[in-house]
């Protein structure tokens, strides 16, 4: 087969959703009506035809009728020895993720026709949802780990836009806020690794990982492994999770359920090669997960919403294929995520009636349902027990933790604030640098306290 025509295919994909994203924007710029119709059909068509495209390169890779391929569509810019090249590179384990891509955002695409109906952000959940969908895609097809960078960001901000999305409350936007921190402090971790691996090989292609020092390998492993935490909501990133619940469902569904939260696993297992000979690097990433998986186990139990019980199972999940990918189970970890994205899904898109289907339930037995089963807690004392239980019902007292932090951090900028402010008036002329009143800013108020 050509390699122009599955060059084609992929551009079809890829093309597709910016092309619909684009037509989206220029009705709001120019202040076309859309209906919710047309809007709809916009989507679904591009993610459609991206969809079958996509699944015959899938099934091509899978079964080995066809190899991985590049695309390059030539430099963007480039400044000495950096050069941002637009190269897109398609392998089995990037084209599970595209497929998952297409299929599970079509499916809540169609879902969230019916669930916003005559909602007033109608049109901002679909521009947010292609703008999503065109992230991904360049964090699955990205050649440069500065290419996937771009695509990581576009991932973070919808995300954040989205669980945001009611605007009109502020528990929304004040949840919104506490993920954007945290995808911004992990995010560091990443530009770090990126800028260090052009440092000492003067490239950022996911390539060069295999050729690397033993001392700068470990350097660009452990701020990929940093970078990849946020995303993943591993510990102690995790309150931000159930805090992204404020968004709609098919938001819940598609991006902390299935393919956002999936982002950090699918990115380690993008990078595998750096970890290969470092067993301190593999032991962190077993660490993080393990301890990830039991926080989420203990914290879920004590929930008492279906939203947040499904968000800290599918942390729990994300830790397991942590473990497998800090192992070197690289398959299993793959196997996992493909079903458990899928699975997640369909079970946020069913939790408004999950709760409706358990009181019908109970009504005609006439009985609540009883624990069944042997639970690994009655094997610890009661006190222990105990212990454990107030732990899970405070989530380990992260919330407390981030609190504090933000705390400090916003002192210390108001205090970087008031010394740039006094610092001005020194250099206008209306003040000294000693000058000691104070600034009018305030500490702001943090939630919880």
């Amino acid at each position: 087969m050509s390699t122009e025509f599955l060059q084609g295919l992929l551009g079809l994909t890829v093309g597709l959703p910016v092309l619909s994203l684009c037509l989206l924007t220029a009705g709001l710029i120019f202040g076309l009506e859309m209906s919710e119709k047309r809007i709809h059909q916009l989507l679904a068509g591009g993610l459609s035809t991206g969809f079958v495209s996509v699944s015959f390169l899938f099934v091509g890779l899978l079964f080995g009728f066809l190899s991985p391929f590049s695309v390059d569509l030539g430099t963007v810019m480039s400044a000495g020895t950096y050069h941002f090249d637009l190269i897109f590179h398609l392998d089995l384990l990037g084209a599970m993720f595209l497929w998952l891509t297409m299929a599970l955002v079509g499916l809540v695409g169609a879902f969230s026709a019916n669930y916003l109906h005559q909602d007033e952000g109608f049109i901002r959940f679909y521009w947010l949802l292609l703008a999503f969908v065109i992230g991904l895609e360049i964090v699955a097809l990205g050649e440069g780990l500065d290419l996937v960078f771009v695509g990581w960001e576009v991932l973070g901000i919808s995300s954040t836009l989205l669980i945001a999305f009611f605007i009109r409350r502020p528990e929304p936007v004040e949840n919104g806020l506490r993920a954007f921190a945290a995808y911004r402090m992990t995010d560091v971790g990443l530009l770090c690794g990126i800028v260090t691996l052009h440092h000492f090989s003067h490239t950022t292609s996911i390539a060069a990982l295999d050729h690397l020092a033993t001392s700068t390998a470990f350097a660009v492993g452990a701020f990929l492994i940093f970078g990849a935490m946020g995303k993943g909501a591993l510990v102690p990133f995790t309150p931000w999770l159930p805090r992204a619940m404020e968004g709609p469902t098919p938001s819940s569904a598609i991006f902390y359920g299935a393919l956002s939260i999936h982002a950090s696993p699918f990115l380690l297992l993008r990078v595998a090669p750096v970890f290969e000979h470092h067993w301190g690097l593999r032991g962190t990433i077993i660490a993080l997960g393990l301890i990830t998986a039991l926080h989420a186990s203990m914290v879920g139990r004590t929930q008492n919403d279906i939203k947040s019980s499904l968000a800290y199972a599918a942390v729990g999940q994300v830790g397991i294929m942590w473990v497998w990918i800090g192992f070197g189970f690289y398959q299993i970890a793959a196997l996992h995520l493909f079903g458990h994205t899928i699975l997640r899904t369909w079970q946020l898109l069913r939790a408004p009636s999950v709760l409706h289907e358990r009181h019908i339930l109970l009504a005609t037995i006439g009985a609540d349902l009883k624990p069944t089963g042997r639970h690994l807690e009655r094997l610890f004392p009661q006190s222990i027990q105990r212990w454990g239980f107030r732990m899970a019902l405070e989530r380990w007292y992260l919330d407390e933790l981030w609190d504090s932090i933000a705390l400090l951090i916003s002192r210390f900028l108001l205090r970087v604030d008031s010394i740039d402010r006094r610092w001005s008036d020194f250099l206008e002329g209306t003040g000294t640098p000693s000058d000691k009143t104070k600034p009018t800013t305030t500490v702001p108020e943090v939630a919880g306290k």
